[in-house]
Protein backbone atom coordinates (compact mmCIF):
# COMPACT_ATOMS: atom_id res chain seq x y z
CA UNK A 1 0.00 0.00 0.00
CA UNK A 2 1.14 3.31 -0.92
CA UNK A 3 1.85 5.97 1.44
CA UNK A 4 -0.88 8.00 -0.59
CA UNK A 5 -3.60 5.23 -0.23
CA UNK A 6 -2.50 4.27 3.52
CA UNK A 7 -3.32 8.45 4.14
CA UNK A 8 -6.63 7.90 2.62
CA UNK A 9 -7.82 4.76 4.49
CA UNK A 10 -6.91 6.92 7.78
CA UNK A 11 -8.88 9.79 6.53
CA UNK A 12 -11.53 7.27 5.72
CA UNK A 13 -11.61 5.97 9.23
CA UNK A 14 -11.67 9.12 10.95
CA UNK A 15 -14.28 10.19 9.53
CA UNK A 16 -16.17 7.30 10.54
CA UNK A 17 -15.37 7.91 13.97
CA UNK A 18 -16.87 11.39 13.96
CA UNK A 19 -20.25 9.59 13.08
CA UNK A 20 -20.09 7.57 16.38
CA UNK A 21 -22.14 8.76 19.22
CA UNK A 22 -21.54 6.10 21.69
CA UNK A 23 -18.60 4.26 23.00
CA UNK A 24 -19.06 1.65 25.74
CA UNK A 25 -16.22 0.25 27.15
CA UNK A 26 -15.85 -3.02 29.20
CA UNK A 27 -13.05 -4.63 30.37
CA UNK A 28 -12.79 -7.81 31.74
CA UNK A 29 -9.93 -9.86 33.72
CA UNK A 30 -6.70 -11.97 33.51
CA UNK A 31 -7.49 -14.07 30.29
CA UNK A 32 -5.61 -14.39 27.28
CA UNK A 33 -6.39 -14.00 23.42
CA UNK A 34 -4.74 -18.16 23.20
CA UNK A 35 -7.09 -19.04 25.74
CA UNK A 36 -10.05 -17.47 25.06
CA UNK A 37 -9.96 -17.09 21.11
CA UNK A 38 -6.90 -19.05 19.75
CA UNK A 39 -8.97 -21.67 17.96
CA UNK A 40 -11.42 -19.05 16.73
CA UNK A 41 -10.90 -20.06 12.93
CA UNK A 42 -8.86 -23.27 13.80
CA UNK A 43 -11.13 -24.89 11.45
CA UNK A 44 -10.33 -22.62 8.04
CA UNK A 45 -6.99 -23.00 8.69
CA UNK A 46 -6.93 -19.20 10.66
CA UNK A 47 -8.11 -17.50 7.66
CA UNK A 48 -11.10 -15.73 8.45
CA UNK A 49 -13.90 -16.68 5.83
CA UNK A 50 -16.19 -13.34 5.99
CA UNK A 51 -12.50 -11.57 4.85
CA UNK A 52 -10.11 -13.71 3.64
CA UNK A 53 -7.93 -12.20 6.11
CA UNK A 54 -5.18 -14.36 8.08
CA UNK A 55 -5.43 -14.73 11.77
CA UNK A 56 -2.54 -15.63 14.15
CA UNK A 57 -4.44 -18.16 16.18
CA UNK A 58 -3.37 -21.53 17.30
CA UNK A 59 -2.69 -24.51 15.11
CA UNK A 60 -2.63 -27.36 17.83
CA UNK A 61 1.16 -27.94 17.10
CA UNK A 62 1.95 -24.78 19.85
CA UNK A 63 3.57 -26.41 23.27
CA UNK A 64 5.17 -25.54 26.55
CA UNK A 65 8.07 -27.66 28.14
CA UNK A 66 7.32 -28.87 32.00
CA UNK A 67 9.67 -28.66 34.58
CA UNK A 68 11.47 -31.89 33.49
CA UNK A 69 11.47 -30.73 29.97
CA UNK A 70 8.88 -32.63 28.74
CA UNK A 71 6.67 -30.95 25.76
CA UNK A 72 3.23 -30.09 26.93
CA UNK A 73 1.34 -29.21 24.07
CA UNK A 74 -1.88 -26.92 23.46
CA UNK A 75 -5.53 -28.87 23.83
CA UNK A 76 -9.42 -28.03 23.06
CA UNK A 77 -10.93 -27.95 26.05
CA UNK A 78 -14.36 -29.92 25.49
CA UNK A 79 -17.90 -30.40 27.22
CA UNK A 80 -16.25 -33.67 29.23
CA UNK A 81 -13.50 -31.48 30.25
CA UNK A 82 -13.64 -31.51 34.14
CA UNK A 83 -14.66 -27.94 35.82
CA UNK A 84 -14.99 -26.81 32.14
CA UNK A 85 -15.50 -22.77 32.49
CA UNK A 86 -13.32 -22.98 35.72
CA UNK A 87 -10.48 -23.66 33.98
CA UNK A 88 -7.51 -23.15 34.62
CA UNK A 89 -8.80 -24.45 38.64
CA UNK A 90 -6.50 -21.59 39.97
CA UNK A 91 -5.27 -18.06 38.92
CA UNK A 92 -1.84 -18.03 37.09
CA UNK A 93 0.79 -15.95 38.36
CA UNK A 94 -0.20 -12.04 37.23
CA UNK A 95 2.69 -9.74 38.99
CA UNK A 96 5.66 -8.83 36.44
CA UNK A 97 8.23 -11.36 37.72
CA UNK A 98 5.78 -14.19 36.60
CA UNK A 99 4.72 -12.69 33.88
CA UNK A 100 8.31 -12.63 32.85
CA UNK A 101 8.66 -16.27 33.69
CA UNK A 102 5.58 -17.30 31.60
CA UNK A 103 7.23 -15.15 28.20
CA UNK A 104 10.66 -14.90 28.92
CA UNK A 105 11.55 -18.23 31.14
CA UNK A 106 13.19 -16.21 33.60
CA UNK A 107 12.82 -13.55 36.13
CA UNK A 108 14.38 -10.65 34.73
CA UNK A 109 15.40 -11.14 31.19
CA UNK A 110 18.21 -9.28 29.08
CA UNK A 111 17.11 -6.69 27.20
CA UNK A 112 16.81 -7.23 23.62
CA UNK A 113 15.79 -10.58 24.00
CA UNK A 114 12.43 -12.00 22.39
CA UNK A 115 9.81 -13.81 24.80
CA UNK A 116 9.40 -17.31 23.52
CA UNK A 117 6.36 -18.00 25.34
CA UNK A 118 7.77 -21.07 27.02
CA UNK A 119 7.46 -20.69 30.41
CA UNK A 120 3.80 -20.88 31.27
CA UNK A 121 3.83 -24.50 32.41
CA UNK A 122 6.39 -24.14 34.53
CA UNK A 123 5.38 -21.11 36.05
CA UNK A 124 1.76 -22.21 36.62
CA UNK A 125 3.83 -24.96 38.64
CA UNK A 126 5.60 -22.53 41.02
CA UNK A 127 2.17 -20.92 41.16
CA UNK A 128 0.14 -24.02 42.32
CA UNK A 129 2.60 -25.02 45.06
CA UNK A 130 2.40 -21.05 46.87
CA UNK A 131 -1.38 -21.70 46.84
CA UNK A 132 -2.77 -20.10 50.05
CA UNK A 133 -6.39 -19.77 51.21
CA UNK A 134 -6.95 -16.61 49.75
CA UNK A 135 -5.98 -17.74 46.35
CA UNK A 136 -8.25 -20.92 46.23
CA UNK A 137 -7.14 -23.82 43.75
CA UNK A 138 -9.98 -26.26 42.47
CA UNK A 139 -9.23 -30.13 43.44
CA UNK A 140 -7.18 -32.11 40.81
CA UNK A 141 -5.57 -28.60 38.31
CA UNK A 142 -2.11 -29.66 37.60
CA UNK A 143 0.01 -27.60 35.76
CA UNK A 144 -0.31 -28.84 32.47
CA UNK A 145 -3.90 -27.71 32.82
CA UNK A 146 -2.75 -23.75 31.65
CA UNK A 147 -2.54 -25.28 28.42
CA UNK A 148 -6.31 -25.69 27.75
CA UNK A 149 -7.96 -23.50 25.31
CA UNK A 150 -11.17 -22.75 24.59
CA UNK A 151 -13.07 -23.46 21.07
CA UNK A 152 -15.34 -20.89 19.62
CA UNK A 153 -18.16 -23.98 20.28
CA UNK A 154 -17.87 -23.56 24.22
CA UNK A 155 -17.58 -19.78 24.13
CA UNK A 156 -20.23 -18.94 21.42
CA UNK A 157 -21.55 -15.40 22.85
CA UNK A 158 -17.54 -13.71 22.81
CA UNK A 159 -16.87 -15.84 19.64
CA UNK A 160 -19.93 -14.54 17.69
CA UNK A 161 -19.29 -10.95 18.57
CA UNK A 162 -15.56 -11.54 17.09
CA UNK A 163 -16.54 -13.41 13.72
CA UNK A 164 -19.32 -10.82 13.81
CA UNK A 165 -17.51 -7.42 14.14
CA UNK A 166 -13.72 -7.53 14.88
CA UNK A 167 -11.03 -9.27 16.98
CA UNK A 168 -7.48 -8.18 17.55
CA UNK A 169 -5.04 -11.09 17.40
CA UNK A 170 -1.62 -8.75 17.94
CA UNK A 171 -3.37 -6.53 21.05
CA UNK A 172 -1.15 -6.44 24.05
CA UNK A 173 -1.45 -5.22 27.43
CA UNK A 174 0.17 -1.67 28.48
CA UNK A 175 2.10 -3.34 31.24
CA UNK A 176 3.14 -7.12 31.70
CA UNK A 177 1.41 -7.31 35.28
CA UNK A 178 -1.64 -7.18 37.25
CA UNK A 179 -5.11 -5.47 37.00
CA UNK A 180 -4.84 -2.43 38.26
CA UNK A 181 -1.68 -0.63 36.30
CA UNK A 182 -3.74 -1.97 33.12
CA UNK A 183 -6.55 -0.51 34.34
CA UNK A 184 -5.08 3.13 34.74
CA UNK A 185 -3.23 2.96 31.61
CA UNK A 186 -6.49 2.36 30.10
CA UNK A 187 -8.22 5.40 31.64
CA UNK A 188 -5.20 7.71 32.11
CA UNK A 189 -2.32 6.60 29.66
CA UNK A 190 -0.16 5.69 32.55
CA UNK A 191 0.35 3.74 35.54
CA UNK A 192 2.69 6.34 37.18
CA UNK A 193 5.37 3.97 37.41
CA UNK A 194 2.84 1.32 39.36
CA UNK A 195 3.68 -2.28 38.26
CA UNK A 196 1.70 -3.77 40.95
CA UNK A 197 -2.25 -3.79 42.52
CA UNK A 198 -0.68 -2.49 45.73
CA UNK A 199 -1.30 0.91 44.50
CA UNK A 200 -4.78 1.40 43.15
CA UNK A 201 -5.19 5.59 43.63
CA UNK A 202 -3.53 7.71 40.74
CA UNK A 203 -2.75 11.54 40.95
CA UNK A 204 -3.17 11.80 37.06
CA UNK A 205 -5.57 13.24 34.86
CA UNK A 206 -8.26 10.56 33.52
CA UNK A 207 -10.15 10.38 30.36
CA UNK A 208 -13.12 10.76 32.20
CA UNK A 209 -11.69 14.92 33.12
CA UNK A 210 -10.44 15.25 30.18
CA UNK A 211 -13.97 14.58 28.74
CA UNK A 212 -15.67 16.91 31.53
CA UNK A 213 -12.83 19.93 30.55
CA UNK A 214 -14.74 19.84 26.54
CA UNK A 215 -18.17 19.12 28.03
CA UNK A 216 -18.71 15.71 26.68
CA UNK A 217 -20.45 13.29 28.70
CA UNK A 218 -19.14 10.41 30.58
CA UNK A 219 -20.78 7.60 33.10
CA UNK A 220 -18.91 4.54 35.01
CA UNK A 221 -21.04 1.69 35.84
CA UNK A 222 -20.51 -0.66 38.46
CA UNK A 223 -22.13 -4.16 38.03
CA UNK A 224 -24.40 -4.57 41.55
CA UNK A 225 -21.81 -2.37 43.39
CA UNK A 226 -20.41 1.11 43.36
CA UNK A 227 -17.69 1.29 40.84
CA UNK A 228 -14.22 1.03 42.14
CA UNK A 229 -13.02 3.30 38.75
CA UNK A 230 -14.55 6.25 40.84
CA UNK A 231 -11.86 5.82 43.17
CA UNK A 232 -8.72 5.91 40.92
CA UNK A 233 -8.45 9.03 40.01
CA UNK A 234 -8.91 12.59 41.48
CA UNK A 235 -10.86 13.63 38.44
CA UNK A 236 -13.55 11.01 38.96
CA UNK A 237 -13.40 10.60 43.08
CA UNK A 238 -15.08 14.62 43.06
CA UNK A 239 -16.97 14.24 39.96
CA UNK A 240 -20.55 14.39 40.66
CA UNK A 241 -23.13 11.51 41.78
CA UNK A 242 -24.81 11.65 38.41
CA UNK A 243 -22.09 10.16 36.62
CA UNK A 244 -22.11 7.14 38.55
CA UNK A 245 -24.18 3.75 38.60
CA UNK A 246 -24.83 0.49 38.62
CA UNK A 247 -25.52 -2.20 35.86
CA UNK A 248 -29.20 -1.42 36.26
CA UNK A 249 -28.35 1.80 35.69
CA UNK A 250 -26.87 1.37 32.44
CA UNK A 251 -29.55 -0.41 30.99
CA UNK A 252 -32.27 1.67 31.45
CA UNK A 253 -30.01 4.53 29.88
CA UNK A 254 -29.57 2.54 26.85
CA UNK A 255 -32.93 1.88 26.03
CA UNK A 256 -33.97 4.99 26.66
CA UNK A 257 -31.46 6.46 24.43
CA UNK A 258 -29.25 8.78 27.09
CA UNK A 259 -26.46 7.00 27.39
CA UNK A 260 -23.31 9.46 27.33
CA UNK A 261 -21.05 9.79 24.74
CA UNK A 262 -18.50 7.60 26.66
CA UNK A 263 -19.29 5.02 29.20
CA UNK A 264 -17.01 2.84 31.23
CA UNK A 265 -18.96 -0.93 32.34
CA UNK A 266 -17.23 -2.74 35.08
CA UNK A 267 -17.74 -6.14 35.95
CA UNK A 268 -19.16 -8.29 39.31
CA UNK A 269 -15.86 -8.55 41.11
CA UNK A 270 -15.58 -11.47 43.42
CA UNK A 271 -15.35 -15.34 42.69
CA UNK A 272 -19.26 -15.62 42.01
CA UNK A 273 -18.75 -12.77 39.80
CA UNK A 274 -18.58 -12.05 36.01
CA UNK A 275 -15.33 -10.71 35.59
CA UNK A 276 -13.94 -14.19 34.06
CA UNK A 277 -10.96 -13.79 36.40
CA UNK A 278 -9.31 -17.19 36.75
CA UNK A 279 -10.81 -19.33 38.48
CA UNK A 280 -14.16 -17.78 38.21
CA UNK A 281 -17.04 -19.16 36.01
CA UNK A 282 -16.17 -17.99 32.39
CA UNK A 283 -19.82 -18.61 31.24
CA UNK A 284 -20.86 -15.44 33.53
CA UNK A 285 -18.79 -13.28 31.49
Amino acid sequence: MTDKAEGARVIAAANQLESIEHIVVLVLENRSFDHMLGFLYAASGNVSPATQQPYEGLTGQESNPDATGASISVSALTESTSNLYFTPGADPGEGFVATNEQLFGVASPPAGVSPTNGGFVTDFAATLKGIDAHRPIISGTTASDIMGMFTPELLPVLSGLARGFAVCDHWYCSVPTETFPNRAFLCAATSQGHMDDSTSKYTSQSIFGLLSAHDIDWSIYGYNSPPLTRLNFPDTTDAPESHFGRFGDFQAAAAAGTLGAYTFLEPSWGSSGNSQHPNYDVALG
